[in-house]
C-alpha cells in the first residue's frame, strides 16, 4: 500500500502541472485505503470529507492542495496553512516562508523523490509505457540511457496519447531543449483528455508493482 501511495505522489505531477505547486506530497490520510479514482490526488492526502468542507468555505481545489502540501511539511494543520495564505495577501512564497520552509528547496526534494522512485521501479516503467506507447521495450530504456529523465517518459506517453502523437516526435522536442511544461503548452492539450489518459497508464504501472 506505501508503495502505491509514492507511485501516485510520484506520477501525479506529471499531470497536475508545474513542479511542486501541484504536486503534493501523498499521504495515507484515508486510513490506509487504497482509492481506485486516481486522478482525484486530493483523496490520497487530504480526507474527502475536509476537502469539501474547503471547497464549501470558498478555497478552490488548487488552493487546498498547495496548503495540504505546507502542511505536511510543517506538521500543521490545513486550516491553519490556509488562514495564513489569506493573511499573507495569498502568497505561497510568504505562506512558505511563515512555516520556515522554503518553497524552491521544497520543490527540488518533492522532483528527487520522484525520480528515484520511478528508478527504483524502471522495469515496470518502461515496459508499461512501451505496451501504451505502441513502443518497444528497447526503445523506451535507449531514451532513458540518453538521458531522458523517466518522469518525462512517463509524462511525455500521456502528452502524446492525449494529443494523438507519437511519443518519438516529443522525445525528439525534449531533445531540441524545450521542457515538459513548454512541449505542454504548444500541444494545448485538453485536461481532461489528460486526466483520462494519465488513469489508464498509471493504473498499468499501479498493478504491475502491486503484483
Amino acid at each position: 500500500m506505501k508503495k502505491l501511495s509514492i507511485l501516485v505522489c510520484a506520477l501525479s505531477f506529471l499531470l497536475l502541472g508545474t513542479g511542486f505547486n501541484q504536486a503534493p506530497v501523498i499521504t495515507n490520510a484515508e486510513d490506509g485505503k487504497h482509492q481506485e479514482n486516481l486522478p482525484n490526488p486530493h483523496r490520497h492526502f487530504i480526507k474527502e470529507a475536509d476537502f469539501q468542507r474547503l471547497k464549501a468555505q470558498g478555497y478552490t481545489k488548487k488552493e487546498i492542495l498547495k496548503a495540504a502540501h505546507i502542511a505536511k511539511f510543517a506538521d500543521k494543520k490545513i486550516d491553519d496553512v490556509l488562514k495564513t495564505y489569506k493573511q499573507n495577501d495569498s502568497s505561497w512564497d510568504k505562506t512558505a516562508a511563515h512555516y520556515g520552509l522554503d518553497m524552491k528547496k521544497m520543490k527540488e526534494k518533492c522532483q528527487e523523490k520522484k525520480e528515484k522512485f520511478l528508478e527504483e521501479h524502471k522495469e515496470d516503467v518502461i515496459e508499461n509505457v512501451a505496451e501504451y506507447a505502441g513502443k518497444t521495450e528497447a526503445q523506451i530504456k535507449a531514451w532513458a540511457d540518453e538521458g531522458i529523465p523517466l518522469r518525462f517518459i512517463v509524462g511525455g506517453a500521456v502528452m502524446a496519447k492525449a494529443s494523438n502523437k507519437d511519443i518519438e516526435e516529443l522525445i525528439q522536442m525534449k531533445k531540441s531543449g524545450q521542457s515538459y511544461h513548454d512541449i505542454k503548452k504548444s500541444l494545448g492539450l485538453d485536461k481532461a483528455k489528460m486526466h483520462e489518459e494519465f488513469k489508464v497508464l498509471m493504473g498499468k504501472i499501479k498493478e504491475d508493482i502491486k503484483d
